[in-house]
């Protein structure tokens, strides 16, 4: 070998060497950066004439595992719906409160049944009988309380779906104009790993929005498609998205009715066509505004219908009449089975028992249609009332329940409804995400290795130093050459 060969092949090898130590320190770096892919210098035999001619860098490739990838996204995807609904379910169950808790509907309950108990026992007694008015009261704030949170949740989910078509048509773009740029850094030879991250990155914001597969296109540009089959990019111009926010949602407005749904290059889809966007936050908060929060309103509108029903009866109470509101009324009318959605927000107590709308706490003993207060020790109608919470029922037509029941365990009954959703949102979100902690665990052992790491650097240490003395040993024959 001739001495510019061996010179040849040391520097060929000292410049391998520093592109190596430069991609170590790069991973090294980037451990711990969100869509960072562990480099690798690739290299290979660089031949001249049939004779070995040192080291060639072929380039600096990514490590990444496309499959495990793929199921992150969709992992992540699976988590983001899980916890969306899991704190939608969390959510409800508060408002409505743990059964026996203070502060909670059924605690309201209790406590408007013990003061009718009461009343009945001292029937003369003001107090007492204002008393039941005021949890009455109560009782009826908290249904509108546990109302007006479903529906602030809806409108949440509502704001939240407009949040997630915004943050989807802006990813898209920028994944677009990525795969704009690295088609043009591959065509010049250059390394556009960067890029890749970048565009990793993204993409996998966009899978918690909605599960999303990737297919690689030429020039290293990438389509993706929900994996339901909506396409959300192939090509230079991504899917156009739009949703227009109701702003504040109220229980008569439903999906096409008021609320908008998803609309798809200028269409609107059906509710059947949304199931191509099933899977993610998205779909999760679809779910919430136009199904789950429309079933809790639906448990707490028969529980005040039952209760509105009870209270309204001529048998108990003889003053009223068939079309007469009882003590809790449908802005001061008679609540019906056909006007029921939304009456857990609506009910109040009759203006008649309440003092300060004019009205007599007397006519909580006398009866809410009496002209006068009557015989004091009357306790007749506080018993019929009490009787009439406690009495097993037939369910009252237009509502969810069946068979008979007391007022009382009808509502324990749709506590449990709201308990068990919860708790079955957590266990499905519990599983969920030892899923999709066990598939990141498996990218990750994919990615950045220090330890590893560092066994290259050692390796491109000694390589330099055997380069450096090759270099060296040249360096002393020409000094030797030249002195003869």
């Amino acid at each position: 070998m001739s001495i510019a060969r061996a010179l040849g092949n040391a520097l060929s090898g000292l410049t391998a060497t520093a592109r190596g130590t430069e991609t170590v320190a790069a991973n090294i770096a980037n451990a711990s950066t969100p869509g960072y892919a562990r480099r690798d210098l690739a290299v290979s035999a660089q031949t001249a004439g049939g004779n070995a001619g040192g080291v060639r860098v072929d380039g600096v490739t990514r490590a990444v595992n496309a499959s495990v990838l793929s199921e992150s996204r969709l992992a992540e995807a699976a988590r983001a719906n899980a916890a969306t609904r899991l704190d939608f379910a969390t959510r409800i169950e508060e408002a409505v409160g743990i059964a026996g808790n203070t502060g909670s509907l059924g605690s309201a309950l209790s406590d408007f049944r013990t003061a009718l108990s009461s009343a009945a026992s001292r029937p003369d007694d003001d107090i007492r009988l204002t008393q039941v008015v005021d949890k009455a009261t109560a009782l009826a704030d908290r249904l509108n309380a546990a109302s007006d949170e479903v529906q602030a949740a809806r409108s949440a989910a509502d704001q939240a779906i407009a949040s997630d078509i915004a943050t989807l048509n802006k990813s898209l773009a920028q994944v677009a104009d990525l795969n704009r740029k690295i088609a043009v850094l591959e065509a010049d030879g250059s390394d556009p790993s960067s890029l890749y991250d970048q565009r990793q990155g993204i993409i996998g914001e966009i899978a918690k929005i909605v599960p999303v597969q990737e297919v690689t296109r030429t020039a290293g540009a990438v389509a993706l498609f929900t994996a339901e089959g909506a396409v959300l990019l192939d090509g230079t111009m991504p899917t156009e998205l739009s949703f227009t926010a109701a702003g504040q949602v109220t229980a008569d407005r439903t999906a096409g009715s008021g609320l908008s749904m998803l609309v798809q290059n200028g269409a609107e889809l059906t509710q059947s066509q949304m199931k191509l966007y099933a899977g993610g936050s998205l779909a999760a908060n679809f779910a919430i505004r136009d199904e789950l929060a429309p079933a809790a309103q639906d448990l707490l509108d028969d529980i005040a219908l039952d209760l509105h029903g009870r209270l309204a009866n001529p048998a108990v109470d003889p003053t009223l009449t068939a079309s007469s509101a009882g003590l809790f009324t449908d802005g001061d009318a008679r609540a019906s089975a056909a006007d029921k959605t939304g009456l857990a927000g609506r009910i109040s107590v009759n203006d008649a028992v309440v003092e300060s709308a004019g009205g007599e706490a007397w006519r909580i003993r006398a009866g809410l249609g009496a002209a006068t207060p009557g015989a004091v020790g009357d306790a007749s109608l506080l018993v019929a009332m009490s009787d009439a919470l406690d009495a097993a029922t037939t369910a009252t037509a237009g509502t969810g329940f069946s068979g008979k029941a007391s007022l009382a365990d009808r509502l324990g009954a749709v506590e449990s409804r709201i308990a068990t959703t919860r708790v079955n949102a957590q266990s499905e979100a519990a599983v969920i995400n030892s899923q999709a902690d066990t598939i990141t665990s498996r990218l990750a052992a994919d990615g950045v290795d220090s330890d590893a790491e560092m066994q290259k650097l050692l390796q491109y240490e000694q390589a330099y130093a055997a380069n450096a003395r090759v270099i060296q040993a040249i360096q002393t024959m020409m000094d030797q050459i030249l002195e003869i």
